[in-house]
């Protein structure tokens, strides 16, 4: 399994909220369909779905948080997949570009 590319305690206290991180070193994606609905201490679950694909699921509401996309620069159809769910996700942006 994957380590996050920034920490739940780092993400907890940005300022700005960043959906979409990549790591050139371990060519890993994690694009957040939502900022973390928790607190540090609070932990997700991840449930491997496809292939170099694990989702992570907040403990709390059980609702998918984070999209983890392992060897991305070979997975573009998780990519593309994981942007669509959070273009879904933020009516409000979407309505703005129409």
């Amino acid at each position: 399994m994957m380590h996050l590319l920034v920490t739940r305690d780092e993400q907890h206290s940005r300022a700005a909220w960043e959906p979409v991180r990549y790591c050139p070193e371990t060519d890993t994606m994690a694009i957040e369909l939502r900022p973390w609905p928790g607190t540090a201490d609070e932990t997700s679950v991840a449930h491997d779905v496809a292939p170099d694909l694990v989702i992570h699921d907040y403990a709390g509401d059980s609702e998918a948080w984070l999209w983890e996309i392992e060897h991305a620069s070979r997975r573009p159809e998780h990519i593309v997949a994981a942007l669509m769910e959070l273009q879904r996700r933020q009516p409000a942006a979407s309505a703005e570009r129409e």
